[in-house]
Protein backbone atom coordinates (compact mmCIF):
# COMPACT_ATOMS: atom_id res chain seq x y z
CA UNK A 1 0.00 0.00 0.00
CA UNK A 2 1.23 3.50 -0.78
CA UNK A 3 0.41 6.86 0.73
CA UNK A 4 -0.57 8.48 -2.59
CA UNK A 5 -3.78 10.47 -2.51
CA UNK A 6 -6.54 9.57 -5.00
CA UNK A 7 -6.20 11.36 -8.28
CA UNK A 8 -8.20 14.46 -9.05
CA UNK A 9 -10.21 12.62 -11.67
CA UNK A 10 -11.52 10.18 -9.07
CA UNK A 11 -12.54 12.86 -6.68
CA UNK A 12 -14.19 14.85 -9.48
CA UNK A 13 -16.78 12.06 -9.44
CA UNK A 14 -17.51 12.51 -5.76
CA UNK A 15 -20.46 14.76 -5.08
CA UNK A 16 -19.58 17.40 -2.49
CA UNK A 17 -21.77 17.07 0.59
CA UNK A 18 -23.92 20.08 1.46
CA UNK A 19 -23.41 20.24 5.19
CA UNK A 20 -26.10 21.58 7.44
CA UNK A 21 -24.67 24.74 8.99
CA UNK A 22 -24.25 24.62 12.74
CA UNK A 23 -21.90 27.30 14.08
CA UNK A 24 -23.31 27.82 17.56
CA UNK A 25 -21.32 27.25 20.76
CA UNK A 26 -21.26 23.66 21.97
CA UNK A 27 -22.96 23.00 25.30
CA UNK A 28 -21.29 21.30 28.25
CA UNK A 29 -20.43 17.70 27.53
CA UNK A 30 -18.76 16.18 24.49
CA UNK A 31 -21.80 15.98 22.23
CA UNK A 32 -23.07 19.15 20.57
CA UNK A 33 -26.70 20.14 20.54
CA UNK A 34 -28.98 18.56 17.96
CA UNK A 35 -29.51 20.52 14.73
CA UNK A 36 -32.93 21.91 13.84
CA UNK A 37 -35.37 19.39 12.40
CA UNK A 38 -35.80 21.35 9.17
CA UNK A 39 -32.20 20.80 8.05
CA UNK A 40 -31.95 20.64 4.25
CA UNK A 41 -30.79 17.31 2.91
CA UNK A 42 -28.42 17.12 -0.04
CA UNK A 43 -27.36 14.06 -2.02
CA UNK A 44 -24.97 11.83 -0.10
CA UNK A 45 -21.37 11.84 -1.35
CA UNK A 46 -20.29 8.65 -3.05
CA UNK A 47 -18.23 6.28 -0.94
CA UNK A 48 -15.06 5.32 -2.83
CA UNK A 49 -15.47 1.57 -2.40
CA UNK A 50 -13.10 0.67 -5.23
CA UNK A 51 -10.30 2.66 -3.66
CA UNK A 52 -10.73 1.15 -0.22
CA UNK A 53 -10.79 -2.29 -1.76
CA UNK A 54 -7.34 -1.64 -3.18
CA UNK A 55 -6.04 -0.85 0.28
CA UNK A 56 -6.00 -4.42 1.55
CA UNK A 57 -2.84 -5.20 3.50
CA UNK A 58 -2.05 -8.78 2.61
CA UNK A 59 0.87 -8.90 5.07
CA UNK A 60 -1.31 -8.07 8.07
CA UNK A 61 -1.49 -10.47 11.01
CA UNK A 62 -4.82 -11.77 12.27
CA UNK A 63 -7.30 -9.43 13.89
CA UNK A 64 -7.93 -9.26 17.61
CA UNK A 65 -9.93 -12.28 18.69
CA UNK A 66 -12.60 -12.24 21.37
CA UNK A 67 -12.31 -14.94 24.02
CA UNK A 68 -15.12 -14.61 26.52
CA UNK A 69 -14.78 -11.20 28.16
CA UNK A 70 -11.32 -10.31 26.84
CA UNK A 71 -9.54 -9.57 23.58
CA UNK A 72 -6.72 -11.87 22.54
CA UNK A 73 -3.78 -11.00 20.28
CA UNK A 74 -1.61 -13.82 18.94
CA UNK A 75 -2.91 -16.15 21.65
CA UNK A 76 -2.24 -13.75 24.54
CA UNK A 77 -4.56 -11.32 26.37
CA UNK A 78 -4.61 -7.90 24.71
CA UNK A 79 -4.49 -4.86 26.98
CA UNK A 80 -6.98 -2.27 25.74
CA UNK A 81 -5.13 0.89 26.72
CA UNK A 82 -6.72 3.45 24.47
CA UNK A 83 -6.91 7.19 24.03
CA UNK A 84 -9.34 9.62 22.40
CA UNK A 85 -7.87 10.92 19.12
CA UNK A 86 -10.97 11.87 17.17
CA UNK A 87 -9.33 14.02 14.50
CA UNK A 88 -6.56 11.75 13.17
CA UNK A 89 -8.42 10.70 10.00
CA UNK A 90 -9.38 14.32 9.31
CA UNK A 91 -5.75 15.39 9.62
CA UNK A 92 -4.71 12.83 7.04
CA UNK A 93 -7.64 13.61 4.75
CA UNK A 94 -6.91 17.35 4.70
CA UNK A 95 -3.15 17.45 4.30
CA UNK A 96 -1.97 17.45 7.92
CA UNK A 97 -0.51 13.97 8.07
CA UNK A 98 2.55 15.19 9.98
CA UNK A 99 0.29 16.11 12.91
CA UNK A 100 -1.26 12.65 12.91
CA UNK A 101 2.17 11.02 12.78
CA UNK A 102 3.37 13.12 15.72
CA UNK A 103 0.37 12.02 17.78
CA UNK A 104 0.85 8.35 16.87
CA UNK A 105 4.54 8.54 17.73
CA UNK A 106 3.66 10.05 21.09
CA UNK A 107 1.04 7.35 21.75
CA UNK A 108 3.45 4.55 20.89
CA UNK A 109 6.05 5.96 23.26
CA UNK A 110 3.51 6.16 26.13
CA UNK A 111 2.59 2.44 26.12
CA UNK A 112 -0.82 3.07 24.57
CA UNK A 113 -2.21 0.25 22.44
CA UNK A 114 -5.13 1.92 20.64
CA UNK A 115 -6.46 5.25 19.37
CA UNK A 116 -10.18 6.05 19.01
CA UNK A 117 -10.94 7.93 15.79
CA UNK A 118 -13.95 9.42 13.98
CA UNK A 119 -14.22 9.02 10.20
CA UNK A 120 -16.93 11.66 9.89
CA UNK A 121 -17.89 14.77 11.87
CA UNK A 122 -19.41 18.20 11.38
CA UNK A 123 -19.34 19.90 14.79
CA UNK A 124 -15.90 19.32 16.29
CA UNK A 125 -14.43 19.54 12.78
CA UNK A 126 -15.57 19.06 9.20
CA UNK A 127 -15.07 15.60 7.68
CA UNK A 128 -17.49 13.89 5.31
CA UNK A 129 -17.73 10.12 5.27
CA UNK A 130 -16.18 9.69 1.82
CA UNK A 131 -13.04 11.64 2.73
CA UNK A 132 -12.84 9.94 6.12
CA UNK A 133 -12.98 6.44 4.71
CA UNK A 134 -10.55 7.40 1.94
CA UNK A 135 -8.05 8.44 4.64
CA UNK A 136 -8.62 5.34 6.77
CA UNK A 137 -6.19 2.91 5.06
CA UNK A 138 -3.33 5.38 5.48
CA UNK A 139 -4.20 5.95 9.13
CA UNK A 140 -4.33 2.21 9.80
CA UNK A 141 -0.98 1.75 8.08
CA UNK A 142 0.66 4.51 10.11
CA UNK A 143 -0.81 3.11 13.33
CA UNK A 144 0.26 -0.45 12.50
CA UNK A 145 3.83 0.70 11.89
CA UNK A 146 3.80 1.89 15.49
CA UNK A 147 2.12 -1.18 16.96
CA UNK A 148 -1.16 0.65 17.56
CA UNK A 149 -4.75 -0.44 17.00
CA UNK A 150 -7.50 1.90 15.82
CA UNK A 151 -11.10 1.91 17.01
CA UNK A 152 -12.88 3.27 13.93
CA UNK A 153 -16.07 5.12 14.84
CA UNK A 154 -18.10 5.20 11.63
CA UNK A 155 -21.07 7.47 12.38
CA UNK A 156 -20.99 10.78 14.27
CA UNK A 157 -22.98 14.00 13.84
CA UNK A 158 -25.27 12.29 11.31
CA UNK A 159 -28.49 14.23 12.01
CA UNK A 160 -29.47 16.19 8.91
CA UNK A 161 -26.83 14.52 6.73
CA UNK A 162 -27.90 12.28 3.80
CA UNK A 163 -26.32 8.88 4.20
CA UNK A 164 -26.34 5.54 2.44
CA UNK A 165 -25.70 3.85 5.77
CA UNK A 166 -25.13 0.29 4.49
CA UNK A 167 -22.73 1.53 1.80
CA UNK A 168 -20.69 3.51 4.33
CA UNK A 169 -20.47 0.55 6.73
CA UNK A 170 -19.53 -1.86 3.95
CA UNK A 171 -16.79 0.49 2.73
CA UNK A 172 -15.36 0.90 6.23
CA UNK A 173 -15.63 -2.86 6.74
CA UNK A 174 -13.59 -3.58 3.60
CA UNK A 175 -10.80 -1.36 4.91
CA UNK A 176 -10.96 -2.83 8.41
CA UNK A 177 -10.92 -6.39 7.10
CA UNK A 178 -7.67 -5.64 5.29
CA UNK A 179 -5.91 -4.24 8.35
CA UNK A 180 -5.43 -6.43 11.40
CA UNK A 181 -5.17 -3.41 13.71
CA UNK A 182 -8.76 -2.25 13.10
CA UNK A 183 -11.84 -2.61 15.28
CA UNK A 184 -15.13 -0.84 14.56
CA UNK A 185 -17.75 1.01 16.58
CA UNK A 186 -20.76 1.65 14.37
CA UNK A 187 -21.74 4.96 15.98
CA UNK A 188 -20.68 7.29 18.74
CA UNK A 189 -23.73 7.37 21.00
CA UNK A 190 -26.16 6.28 18.27
CA UNK A 191 -29.16 7.29 20.39
CA UNK A 192 -28.02 10.93 20.80
CA UNK A 193 -30.05 13.80 19.22
CA UNK A 194 -27.06 14.70 17.02
CA UNK A 195 -27.42 11.32 15.27
CA UNK A 196 -29.72 10.32 12.42
CA UNK A 197 -33.02 9.18 14.02
CA UNK A 198 -32.64 5.84 12.26
CA UNK A 199 -29.67 5.10 14.51
CA UNK A 200 -31.92 5.58 17.55
CA UNK A 201 -33.32 2.15 16.68
CA UNK A 202 -30.81 -0.44 17.97
CA UNK A 203 -32.17 -3.08 15.61
CA UNK A 204 -31.06 -0.95 12.64
CA UNK A 205 -27.63 -0.46 14.18
CA UNK A 206 -27.42 -4.22 14.71
CA UNK A 207 -28.21 -4.81 11.03
CA UNK A 208 -25.41 -2.42 10.09
CA UNK A 209 -22.99 -4.24 12.38
CA UNK A 210 -23.85 -7.49 10.62
CA UNK A 211 -22.40 -5.97 7.41
CA UNK A 212 -18.92 -5.82 8.97
CA UNK A 213 -16.77 -8.86 8.07
CA UNK A 214 -16.75 -11.44 10.83
CA UNK A 215 -13.03 -11.17 11.51
CA UNK A 216 -13.37 -7.54 12.59
CA UNK A 217 -14.45 -6.92 16.21
CA UNK A 218 -17.46 -4.59 16.13
CA UNK A 219 -19.50 -2.71 18.74
CA UNK A 220 -22.80 -0.95 18.09
CA UNK A 221 -22.23 2.13 20.26
CA UNK A 222 -22.44 3.27 23.87
CA UNK A 223 -24.94 1.19 25.82
CA UNK A 224 -26.54 4.04 27.79
CA UNK A 225 -29.23 4.11 25.10
CA UNK A 226 -30.40 0.63 26.13
CA UNK A 227 -29.18 -2.92 26.53
CA UNK A 228 -29.89 -3.60 22.86
CA UNK A 229 -26.78 -1.57 22.01
CA UNK A 230 -24.67 -4.25 23.68
CA UNK A 231 -25.50 -6.69 20.86
CA UNK A 232 -22.17 -6.29 19.05
CA UNK A 233 -19.17 -8.57 19.33
CA UNK A 234 -17.95 -6.28 22.10
CA UNK A 235 -19.68 -3.43 23.96
CA UNK A 236 -18.75 0.18 24.72
CA UNK A 237 -19.82 2.16 27.79
CA UNK A 238 -19.67 5.86 28.62
CA UNK A 239 -19.61 5.77 32.41
CA UNK A 240 -21.60 8.30 34.50
CA UNK A 241 -19.76 11.57 35.16
CA UNK A 242 -21.25 12.71 38.45
CA UNK A 243 -19.02 14.73 40.78
CA UNK A 244 -20.79 13.63 43.95
CA UNK A 245 -19.52 12.78 46.42
CA UNK A 246 -16.79 15.43 46.63
CA UNK A 247 -15.60 15.05 43.04
CA UNK A 248 -15.25 11.24 43.23
CA UNK A 249 -18.60 10.14 41.83
CA UNK A 250 -17.33 9.45 38.32
CA UNK A 251 -14.53 7.29 39.74
CA UNK A 252 -16.78 5.20 41.98
CA UNK A 253 -19.30 4.77 39.13
CA UNK A 254 -16.77 2.68 37.22
CA UNK A 255 -17.46 -0.19 39.60
CA UNK A 256 -20.83 -0.57 37.85
CA UNK A 257 -18.96 -1.84 34.80
CA UNK A 258 -18.26 -5.19 36.45
CA UNK A 259 -21.98 -6.04 36.34
CA UNK A 260 -22.07 -5.20 32.61
CA UNK A 261 -19.23 -7.62 31.88
CA UNK A 262 -20.92 -10.33 33.93
CA UNK A 263 -24.28 -9.69 32.27
CA UNK A 264 -23.14 -9.74 28.66
CA UNK A 265 -20.11 -12.07 28.88
CA UNK A 266 -18.17 -10.13 26.27
CA UNK A 267 -15.49 -7.42 26.37
CA UNK A 268 -16.80 -4.11 27.68
CA UNK A 269 -14.78 -0.94 27.07
CA UNK A 270 -14.93 2.19 29.21
CA UNK A 271 -14.57 4.25 26.05
CA UNK A 272 -15.53 7.75 27.11
CA UNK A 273 -15.43 8.28 30.86
CA UNK A 274 -15.10 11.81 32.23
CA UNK A 275 -12.37 13.65 30.35
CA UNK A 276 -9.30 15.44 31.62
CA UNK A 277 -8.98 19.17 30.99
CA UNK A 278 -7.12 22.24 32.18
CA UNK A 279 -10.03 23.25 34.41
CA UNK A 280 -12.57 21.28 36.36
CA UNK A 281 -16.12 21.43 34.97
CA UNK A 282 -18.64 19.63 37.15
CA UNK A 283 -20.11 16.58 35.44
CA UNK A 284 -18.00 17.04 32.31
CA UNK A 285 -14.26 17.47 32.94
CA UNK A 286 -11.81 16.83 35.78
CA UNK A 287 -8.25 18.06 36.32
CA UNK A 288 -7.25 16.06 39.38
CA UNK A 289 -4.57 13.41 38.62
CA UNK A 290 -5.41 11.44 41.78
CA UNK A 291 -8.86 10.66 40.47
CA UNK A 292 -7.54 9.52 37.09
CA UNK A 293 -5.09 7.13 38.78
CA UNK A 294 -7.88 5.70 40.92
CA UNK A 295 -10.17 5.47 37.89
CA UNK A 296 -7.56 3.48 35.95
CA UNK A 297 -7.20 0.95 38.77
CA UNK A 298 -10.93 0.57 39.27
CA UNK A 299 -11.53 0.22 35.53
CA UNK A 300 -9.16 -2.73 35.37
CA UNK A 301 -10.40 -4.38 38.57
CA UNK A 302 -13.94 -4.19 37.17
CA UNK A 303 -12.76 -6.13 34.11
CA UNK A 304 -13.10 -3.27 31.60
CA UNK A 305 -10.92 -2.04 28.78
CA UNK A 306 -9.63 1.47 29.52
CA UNK A 307 -9.64 4.52 27.23
CA UNK A 308 -8.19 7.86 28.39
CA UNK A 309 -10.57 10.65 27.44
CA UNK A 310 -9.61 14.34 27.50
CA UNK A 311 -10.52 17.68 25.99
CA UNK A 312 -7.52 17.85 23.65
CA UNK A 313 -8.31 14.38 22.33
CA UNK A 314 -11.40 15.74 20.60
CA UNK A 315 -8.94 17.44 18.23
CA UNK A 316 -6.18 14.78 18.51
CA UNK A 317 -3.87 17.17 20.33
CA UNK A 318 -1.05 15.69 22.39
CA UNK A 319 -1.85 16.18 26.09
CA UNK A 320 -0.14 19.04 27.88
CA UNK A 321 -0.41 20.77 31.25
CA UNK A 322 -3.08 19.31 33.58
CA UNK A 323 -4.24 16.94 30.82
CA UNK A 324 -0.76 15.43 30.67
CA UNK A 325 -0.57 15.22 34.46
CA UNK A 326 -3.86 13.32 34.52
CA UNK A 327 -2.73 11.04 31.70
CA UNK A 328 0.57 10.31 33.45
CA UNK A 329 -1.20 9.36 36.68
CA UNK A 330 -3.66 7.17 34.73
CA UNK A 331 -0.85 5.45 32.83
CA UNK A 332 1.29 4.79 35.92
CA UNK A 333 -1.69 3.27 37.67
CA UNK A 334 -2.18 0.85 34.77
CA UNK A 335 1.52 -0.03 34.99
CA UNK A 336 1.00 -1.02 38.63
CA UNK A 337 -1.60 -3.56 37.45
CA UNK A 338 0.72 -5.21 34.94
CA UNK A 339 0.55 -8.59 36.68
CA UNK A 340 -3.23 -8.68 37.11
CA UNK A 341 -4.41 -12.14 35.98
CA UNK A 342 -7.28 -12.80 33.58
CA UNK A 343 -10.56 -13.94 35.10
CA UNK A 344 -11.39 -13.67 38.78
CA UNK A 345 -14.39 -12.15 40.54
CA UNK A 346 -14.97 -8.48 41.27
CA UNK A 347 -15.52 -7.61 44.93
CA UNK A 348 -17.34 -4.53 46.21
CA UNK A 349 -17.01 -3.06 49.70
CA UNK A 350 -18.57 -5.55 52.16
CA UNK A 351 -17.65 -8.50 49.93
CA UNK A 352 -14.05 -7.97 51.03
CA UNK A 353 -14.85 -8.61 54.71
CA UNK A 354 -13.59 -12.24 54.64
CA UNK A 355 -10.18 -10.93 53.56
CA UNK A 356 -9.74 -8.50 56.43
CA UNK A 357 -10.38 -4.92 57.44
CA UNK A 358 -9.46 -1.85 55.37
CA UNK A 359 -10.38 1.53 56.84
CA UNK A 360 -9.45 5.13 56.16
CA UNK A 361 -10.36 5.11 52.46
CA UNK A 362 -13.31 6.47 50.54
CA UNK A 363 -14.14 3.02 49.13
CA UNK A 364 -12.50 -0.39 48.76
CA UNK A 365 -12.77 -2.82 45.83
CA UNK A 366 -10.98 -5.99 44.83
CA UNK A 367 -10.62 -8.85 42.38
CA UNK A 368 -10.46 -12.37 43.76
CA UNK A 369 -8.71 -15.37 42.21
CA UNK A 370 -8.13 -18.91 43.53
CA UNK A 371 -4.87 -18.15 45.33
CA UNK A 372 -4.57 -14.36 45.27
CA UNK A 373 -6.57 -11.15 45.48
CA UNK A 374 -5.90 -7.56 44.40
CA UNK A 375 -7.41 -4.82 46.57
CA UNK A 376 -7.72 -1.10 45.81
CA UNK A 377 -8.31 1.48 48.54
CA UNK A 378 -9.75 4.54 46.77
CA UNK A 379 -8.76 8.00 48.09
CA UNK A 380 -6.91 6.79 51.20
CA UNK A 381 -6.50 9.33 53.96
CA UNK A 382 -5.69 7.46 57.19
CA UNK A 383 -5.33 3.95 55.82
CA UNK A 384 -5.36 1.02 58.24
CA UNK A 385 -5.40 -2.62 57.18
CA UNK A 386 -5.57 -5.95 58.95
CA UNK A 387 -5.71 -9.11 56.84
CA UNK A 388 -7.33 -12.32 58.01
CA UNK A 389 -5.87 -15.79 57.73
CA UNK A 390 -5.12 -17.34 55.24
CA UNK A 391 -4.39 -14.09 53.38
CA UNK A 392 -1.08 -12.30 53.59
CA UNK A 393 0.12 -9.14 51.90
CA UNK A 394 2.65 -9.68 49.12
CA UNK A 395 2.99 -6.12 47.85
CA UNK A 396 1.62 -2.61 48.31
CA UNK A 397 1.77 0.24 45.80
CA UNK A 398 0.98 3.75 46.98
CA UNK A 399 -0.30 5.71 44.00
CA UNK A 400 -1.86 9.17 43.86
CA UNK A 401 -5.48 8.68 44.89
CA UNK A 402 -5.32 4.91 45.39
CA UNK A 403 -3.35 2.28 47.29
CA UNK A 404 -3.10 -1.09 45.60
CA UNK A 405 -2.55 -4.31 47.57
CA UNK A 406 -1.71 -7.76 46.30
CA UNK A 407 -2.50 -10.63 48.64
CA UNK A 408 -1.85 -14.35 48.38
CA UNK A 409 -3.33 -17.30 50.17
CA UNK A 410 -0.91 -18.82 52.66
CA UNK A 411 -0.79 -22.53 51.80
CA UNK A 412 0.37 -23.42 55.32
CA UNK A 413 -2.37 -21.52 57.13
CA UNK A 414 -5.17 -23.44 58.79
Amino acid sequence: MTSNRPCAALWALVVVMAFFSCRGERPAGDRPAAPPTDAVRAPAPAVPAARVGEAKNTDAATHLRIDGTIFVKDGRPFEWRGITAFRLAEQIAHGHEAEAVAFLDWARDRKLTLVRVLVMAKHLFQLDQAAGIEALPRLLQLAAERGLYVEVVIFADTAGIPLDRPAVVKAAGVVAAGHANAVIEIANEPWHPTQDPALHDPSIVRQLADLVPREVPVALGAIEGGDEYAAGRYATWHAPRSDEPEGWGHVLALAEGAALVSKWQKPVISDEPIGAAEKHVAGRRDNEPRRFAAAAVLTRLAGLGATFHYEGGLQARIPAGPELECFTAWSRALDALAGLPVGGRFLKQDELAPLGSVTGARAVFGRLYDTEVWVAAIDPVDLRVQWQTPWRERSRAGLPGVTLFRLSRDPHAR
